[in-house]
């Protein structure tokens, strides 16, 4: 089965992970992981101890990261450069991480990065817009 990954500045990537846990109405199975990034971070230690945990993702990996051009991203890049079927997703969403929840027992890792790429995108609304246009 596919694991999934998230990689994000200071404590949000469990944060985020706990939250979904309580929407969902249980907490994430083993297949999910949190890595932590402080503003002390070294790219390429950071990155060394990722691969670890990456390599060992025999059924393929999503790697889920907060920001695109930020550490998280550049440790997760960084260390999946020789891992096979592993993707990379950034600008990580709580809709995102639900998908992955939700969908990636039934899906290849290339396909899973791709749903939750595309929910991740459908998920960002102008809610402001969308009620005074009344649709």
């Amino acid at each position: 089965m596919v694991k999934i990954i998230l990689v994000t500045h200071g404590q949000l990537a469990q944060q985020m992970l706990d939250t979904a846990a309580q929407i969902i109405g249980k907490p994430a199975d083993s297949g999910f992981a949190t890595f932590a990034v402080t503003t002390a971070a070294s790219v390429e230690k950071e990155a060394a101890k990722l691969k670890e945990v990456l390599v060992a993702c025999e059924d393929g990996v999503v790697v889920l990261t907060d920001i695109f051009g930020g550490s998280a991203t550049n440790i997760s890049l960084t260390a999946s450069k020789e891992v096979a079927d592993c993707y990379v997703i950034t600008g990580l969403n709580l809709s995102m991480l639900l998908t992955a929840m939700n969908s990636r027992k039934k899906a290849t890792a290339k396909e899973l990065a791709e749903k939750i790429e595309a929910d991740g995108k459908r998920a960002v609304i102008n809610a402001t817009e969308l009620l005074i246009k009344g649709l």
